[in-house]
């Protein structure tokens, strides 16, 4: 093999290990990417939950302050009303939330299984 042959062979090298690194560092950014945006929808649902958690003691405070000053039996059956229809409510909503914040979680969940198998190439959405 001549100079120049060893020459053009060790650039073709280089230039191989270079384009791998640069794949690499691209997949592990990816990943990263991928990681967090994951991490983010976990906690901003559990932020939502525990809004929701914090207004159902409220809520329920809330009656028995009014449940100890009722004066009849009608006030006190019309709080219950009020309270168990605010309280479905909260439910259908909770339901909602659910479906919502699992679609997003396995979507975010989806790309970061998708970032480490794929085939280096960025995948973000």
């Amino acid at each position: 093999m001549t100079q120049q042959q060893e020459e053009r062979q060790g650039d073709r090298t280089g230039a191989m290990a270079s384009e791998f690194m640069a794949e690499g560092r691209q997949r592990m950014e990816d990943v990263a990417g991928a990681q967090s945006e994951f991490w983010n929808k976990l906690q901003h649902s559990n932020r939502k939950w525990l809004d929701r958690m914090q207004n159902e003691a409220s809520m329920a405070a809330d009656l028995a302050s009014r449940l100890t000053s009722a004066r009849s039996l009608t006030e006190t059956a019309s709080l219950f009303q009020n309270w168990t229809m605010k309280h479905m409510e909260m439910a259908a909503e909770d339901a909602r939330r659910v479906m919502t914040d699992t679609q997003d979680i396995l979507a975010a969940g989806a790309r970061f299984w998708t970032n480490l198998g794929g085939d280096g190439k960025s995948r973000r959405h």
